[in-house]
């Protein structure tokens, strides 16, 4: 059935239209409004031409109109690809260039098609001209569904493409663990999205409308801002990786006096803290695990217990299977032991667009599967468990996952070493930070000042990357340390960038700013979520890129000050800051 999630939603719409669908902070929208504006959407992309095999990028801003456009891709047979737009504008446009036939966007034009009351217009462009509209709008199980951007070794994003087939699979499953005896529900569920649109978790959620859930779009803003809309809407289910459960605990929220009662965790290793906080009373705690290449997730289970070592992953999801591995040459692994993890079946994505040689080195055949088939190496280390299940080991190349999102190193590197000041560079996670904290130090190839050099270093890669993989912390080194196996000394590194241990700030602290002073730090506190004081050193503190940007838009809107991006790159602390905007004219 090619339509498994679509023919849910539009059941619900005939049956009870008034059903509250999707709210977005004061907005609502019901069934019977969803599935009417996802029509209508539907109806302008096909009038365009839009059909099954194209891909149709997004580019909008969180909201309803996102969950609109997806349903509006899947019903013209199309696939949609979302591309976050807060990316650089580089990043973007390769994206969409590479993978996408069409674009949904935003528009101010007075015929804009509006799906969502209270957001902008969107219009349909297409991408690639003298193109011919499609014949057929009826999609098939093997059809494209949607293409998602992922960290690429080369310094340019890889586009996975992955087939109705595979998301069925995994919506079926889904559908049916909500409906467990086990799994409280009681009664309809009301499930926040706080994940990314552009990270495949999204889908989680997105795809319970499909039993009536009522989904609330969760605020951009702190984990505060997260608390508050839970208490508002009285979620009952939960979606998110372990970092974005640790904000929301930190910041004081209280699973035993809220009403969630399901939360699923995955994209990264699972910590015991976390569990304990969330796996009591009636609350159930289903743990996720699965590259982006094989579908959401791949393995699942109940967590009943924190008592564990290694984070566990669950099993492998009906329809997929999971391989491990003593070697290279695929020789069978021993119960216990760790081993390379790959995984086959319905899960498995059809490869990455426009990329052959990649898709044939990550997707490759299955020795124990029907002639043709195929299996994803994920590069990750597992072992089996004696009650059944797997635990996960981690990484066993380059590649990590910080606040659930997959991030290759070497990407950060090859981006870097782009820059004409650097002649060497090498990014890596600061393994003394208390938060995963990406790093990366360089060898410089010219003898220009370092400040000046980091500033524009950063200027680089906030122009190519996106703000969670740019660095907090950047170096320059004589040269890079090197094992006695010839690689990078990691360790030796890390004693060279040390994070600035956080203070705890007092309230007195503030009494001799001014009030610019204290206006800058409120900012800073706020967008950085952490005490902290007018001479810490910023990007030590954790600051991104994004971060940045957010800080710089504050202080315009509170101060009316245009600070350049570049000169706050130099600044470096929240005392420079100030100074620099009494130089603002």
């Amino acid at each position: 059935m090619t339509d498994f999630v679509l023919e849910r939603i539009k059941d619900i719409a005939a049956r009870e239209p008034g059903r509250p669908a999707v709210r977005v902070g004061v907005g609502t929208l019901d069934y019977g409004g969803l599935t009417a504006a996802a029509t209508g959407l539907c109806d302008l992309l096909r009038a365009q031409g839009v059909g099954p095999e194209d891909v149709v990028g997004t580019t909008l801003p969180r909201g309803g109109n996102q969950i609109i456009a997806m349903l509006a891709i899947w019903m013209s047979g199309a696939a949609y690809l979302p591309v976050d737009a807060q990316w650089p504008e580089g990043r973007r446009q390769a994206l969409l260039a590479d993978s996408a036939t069409f674009v949904l966007e935003e528009s101010a034009e007075a015929d804009a098609q509006v799906a969502m009351q209270g957001e902008s217009g969107l219009r349909v462009r297409p991408l690639t001209e003298g193109r011919e509209p499609s014949p057929d709008n009826s999609a098939t199980e093997r059809n494209l569904a949607y293409v998602i951007g992922t960290s690429g070794s080369t310094g340019t994003p890889l586009a996975v493409g992955v087939e109705f087939a595979a998301l069925h699979n995994y919506a079926r499953y889904l559908l049916d663990l909500v409906k467990q005896p086990e799994i409280p529900g009681d009664g309809d569920l009301c499930v926040l999205l706080s994940a990314d649109p552009a990270f495949d978790a999204a889908l989680r959620p997105v795809l319970l409308l499909a039993v009536g859930a009522e989904l609330v779009i969760a605020p951009d803003g702190s984990p505060q801002d997260h608390i508050d809309c839970i208490a508002a809407h009285g979620v009952t289910v939960l979606s998110g990786v372990p970092s974005w459960y640790s904000g929301v605990l930190g910041a004081g929220f209280v699973p035993a006096d809220s009403s969630v009662r399901l939360a699923f965790i995955g994209g990264e290793a699972v910590p015991n803290g976390v569990v304990r906080k969330l796996a009591s009373d009636s609350r159930a705690v289903v743990v996720q695990y699965g590259p982006t290449e094989t579908t959401i997730a791949a393995t699942g289970g109940r967590l009943l217990s924190d008592e564990f070592l290694e984070p566990p992953i669950g099993q492998a999801l009906p329809g997929v299977e999971v391989h491990l591995y003593q070697n290279g040459d695929l020789d069978p692994a021993v119960d216990g032991e760790p081993a390379y993890l790959y995984v086959s079946g319905a899960g498995v994505a059809r490869g990455y667009m426009n990329d052959p040689r990649t898709t044939a080195e990550r997707f490759v055949p299955n020795p124990s599967g029907p002639p043709g088939s195929r299996m994803f190496r994920t590069g990750d280390l597992a072992k089996a468990l004696p009650q059944g299940g797997y635990s996960f080991l981690g990484r066993t190349d380059d590649q990590v996952k910080i606040n659930g999102r997959r991030i290759e190193l070497t990407e950060i590197s090859s981006i870097l070493n782009r820059h004409p000041a650097v002649a060497q560079s090498v990014a890596f996670v600061h393994p003394d930070s208390a938060q995963p904290l990406l790093a990366a130090c360089y060898v410089a190839g010219s003898g220009e000042e370092e400040a000046a050099v980091e500033a524009s270093l950063r200027e680089h890669l906030a122009g190519e990357l996106p703000g969670y993989q740019v660095p907090a912390l950047v170096k320059r080194v004589d040269a890079l340390p090197l094992t006695q196996r010839g690689k990078v000394d990691v360790a030796a590194l890390a004693l060279l960038v040390r994070p600035v241990q956080i203070p705890v700030v007092e309230v007195d602290d503030d009494s001799a700013l001014t009030d610019v002073e204290r206006t800058v730090m409120v900012i800073v506190r706020k967008i950085l979520d952490v005490p902290c004081s007018i001479d810490d050193e910023l990007f030590a503190l954790g600051l991104t890129s994004l971060d940045s940007l957010k800080i710089l838009a504050q202080i315009r809107e509170e101060l009316g000050v245009r600070v350049r991006l570049r000169d706050f790159f130099q600044a470096r602390t929240a005392r420079n800051v100030c100074r620099l905007i009494g130089t603002v004219n």
